[in-house]
């Protein structure tokens, strides 16, 4: 930057004069690149603004909203994010590669899931993946149709599992343990109560990677089965341990 720009870009912000001539040019990549740089849970237009030394007025005519930019940026963080399979990979490691990519876009920005649940999440981003996804899985003998249910299958879970996980990191956070609380509404009820429950306590109630990856690899076992095949073994399901424990109710006194 010249130092006349650096001198009008620094009134600018000050508010000391306006900008005169042609304004700097800026583009929709910079600008999302921009966001994800602040955090999306952070930024404000006029931070992206600054930051790309321009005015909100340049902003605007790129971006309507702070929430088209939010979605904007989220495609982005997804697309970025997901991973290039290879071509010798088997099909069910590109298909895991895929949801487990996925299932960090959403851990690491929980604000996607926000925005999914809002309706705001179209299918800019989707369309890109899909054809991505569609490109890898069909050279693996599945047909158009099997690859979209597949994909579709996997965003379910993912989507699922992301906000179990994100809702139980977000209850640890503000010192309000779900897992406590559960096993307080256990300890409440008589013995002989909710006895299956109590036998799947704690994995019902930790939706950690180990459960995920159980569930996703069955999701994929079954697919294998619906062809005539089987997994390779290192991406068979393997069960969690079996972690479960005794919760007694509280005694009562004799009434």
């Amino acid at each position: 930057m010249s130092s006349s720009a650096a001198g009008k870009t620094g009134r600018d912000r000050a508010g000391a004069a306006p900008r005169v001539g042609r304004p700097p040019s800026v583009t929709v990549p910079q600008i999302v690149a921009a966001a994800l740089e602040l955090g999306l849970d952070n930024f404000s237009l006029k931070q992206i603004a600054d930051h790309l030394g321009v005015g909100l007025a340049t902003l605007y005519r790129h971006v309507g909203t702070r929430d088209e930019l939010l979605r904007l940026a989220s495609f982005e963080l997804m697309l970025r994010r997901q991973a290039p399979a290879t071509e010798s990979a088997h099909w069910s490691e590109v298909a895991l590669q895929y949801a487990e990519t996925l299932l960090q876009s959403f851990l690491a920005e929980p604000q996607l899931i926000t925005e999914l649940q809002r309706g705001r999440l179209g299918p800019h981003a989707e369309v890109d993946l899909l054809e991505k996804f569609l490109g890898v899985i069909t050279r693996h003998g599945f047909s158009i149709d099997d690859g979209v249910r597949l994909f579709h299958a996997i965003g379910t879970l993912v989507v699922g599992t992301a906000t179990g996980m994100a809702g139980h990191r977000a209850s640890e956070a503000s010192g309000e343990s779900w897992k406590l609380e559960t096993r307080r509404v256990l300890g409440a009820r008589d013995d002989d109560e909710l006895p299956l429950v109590r036998r799947a306590y704690p994995q019902f109630i930790e939706p950690g990677i180990a459960q995920w990856q159980f569930t996703i690899r069955n999701l994929l076992a079954g697919v294998a089965a619906s062809r005539g095949e089987t997994l390779p073994a290192e991406l068979s399901p393997k069960p969690a341990a079996d972690r479960a424990v005794s919760i007694k109710r509280k005694s009562r006194p004799a009434g």
